[in-house]
């Protein structure tokens, strides 16, 4: 099952609040919380257009498809420029830059910029890549640091002022199909993880002060995943879960040992990450469509033991969320709700009749990108075209309100960040906040 595993001699110093990420109302990752999607507090605005409940908005220096986060009173983001930018003329790879930038959360003033000129043979700027484009992994903050991965560029660090900290390579592979990275690092204890399966074919873990490797599991296997890993208290222990094509499996998070895995019908591609509530979690998506239940906590093979349920569902890249005992997502305009306890749909519904895009802009053949998040008994979801729904946490489908930003033709492939009654959403053109 596993390759290879080498292990560094680190102590993990674990809190409760370093496991679930959470310090105040900081959304300091990728879904926020422990990657669960759920905010804390209520939605300050449940409408909001360009000129409608906006604080403020910011254009970007270029795309991407990474999600915001909020650290303190700064709100990061990633994007990128000089190639890729347009599948017609993508232009010269050598000109290719990432940006970290920072801006003020009250006031939207960018507090810094970080440009990073390209050094890497990267995969060029056609077919699905051009999808999603050179920056789409979500930034990570313990509160005192804010990590960024750019694939084979690698992993770095930067204090909250923008100074560079350390960097660290962790692989120069392709996936099969040159589709490039997606995948978004975690924060546990003293160390940062990176699902590098796309260009290392390993999980990597780093001391987050200085970037050592201090544990990485490599497998083969890992190749075609693009999920973000996710923690999940199984009793006493801490478990580290993943999805990857064909299989589940979950490691010691501090020390990288196996723990167990399960067999999974989502093959050849793994784009969701794994949705979690009371230690069970959930996997959705591949071409064939299906979604699987399975209890954390076992050991080896659990695929007969652990196993709850076997689904077909229409899913595609969207990672789902858990509320009230409902598994919800979004995928090519269609929100679907399952009953978490045995899998059976709720509902299936159609958020608006989509319109056909004009040849060469907004081509969307694998669906809507972004992750639904929720706050309190309310759900938002943000489609490819910049459509926003927010709906009831219900058992029945209800939309209470629709949203756009009419002047931005841009994708929005990213899922928005919550803080403090604010909603953040970015575009490959823009940052937004919205509130009142």
């Amino acid at each position: 099952m596993f390759a290879r595993l080498t292990r560094g001699c680190l102590i993990v110093a674990i809190s409760l609040g370093m496991f679930h990420g959470t310090y105040g109302d900081d959304w300091l990752r990728f879904r926020g919380p422990n990657g669960s999607g759920l905010g804390a507090g209520e939605l300050r605005a449940l409408k909001w257009s360009s000129t409608e409940n906006l604080r403020w908005s910011k254009a970007l220096p270029g795309f991407g498809s990474s999600s915001p986060i909020v650290v303190g009173d700064l709100i990061v983001v990633t994007c990128y420029s000089g190639y890729g930018l347009d599948v017609q003329a993508p232009g010269d790879m050598q000109n290719l830059v990432r940006h970290v930038l920072a801006f003020d959360r009250s006031t939207g003033e960018k507090r810094w910029q970080v440009d990073l000129p390209n050094t890497e043979v990267e995969d060029e700027y056609k077919g699905f890549i051009s999808e999603h484009g050179y920056s789409s992994s979500t930034p990570a903050s313990d509160g005192e640091r804010v990590y960024c991965f750019f694939g084979k560029a690698g992993v770095y660090a930067f204090d909250l002022t923008g100074k560079q900290l350390w960097h660290t390579k962790v692989g120069n592979f392709s996936d099969p199909a040159k589709w490039g990275d997606g995948s978004s690092p975690i924060v546990y204890g003293d160390l940062l993880i990176v699902n590098a399966g796309i260009v290392g074919h390993a999980v990597v873990a780093l001391n987050r002060r200085d970037g050592a490797e201090v544990w990485k599991v490599e497998d083969p296997g890992f190749t075609n995943t693009w999920s973000t890993p996710i923690l999940v208290q199984a009793g006493e222990r801490v478990e580290l879960v993943m999805s990857v094509p064909k299989r589940l499996f979950a490691l010691d998070p501090a020390t990288g040992k196996k723990l167990w895995w399960a067999a999974s019908p989502i093959e050849q591609t793994v784009c969701p990450s794994l949705a979690e509530s009371n230690g069970v979690v959930y996997a959705v998506g591949g071409r064939a469509g299906r979604g699987i239940a399975v209890r954390c906590g076992g050991s080896g093979d659990v695929t007969e033991s652990h196993l709850l349920w076997d689904a077909r569902v229409d899913a595609g890249i969207c990672t789902p969320i858990v509320v009230n005992g409902r598994l919800y997502w979004n995928s090519r305009g269609l929100v679907s709700c399952l009953n978490c306890e045995n899998g059976q749909e709720v509902f299936k519904e159609r958020l608006k009749p989509e319109v056909a895009p004009a040849q060469g802009q907004r081509r969307s053949p694998a669906g809507d990108y972004a992750s639904p998040i929720a706050v309190g008994d309310k759900i938002v979801m943000v489609t490819r075209n910049g459509d926003a729904a927010v709906i009831a946490a219900a058992g029945k489908f209800e939309i209470l309100s629709f949203n756009s930003f009419a002047d931005d033709g841009s994708l929005f492939n990213a899922t928005p960040a919550f803080s403090e009654g604010d909603l953040f959403i970015r575009s490959n053109k823009m940052l937004y906040c919205i509130g009142n």
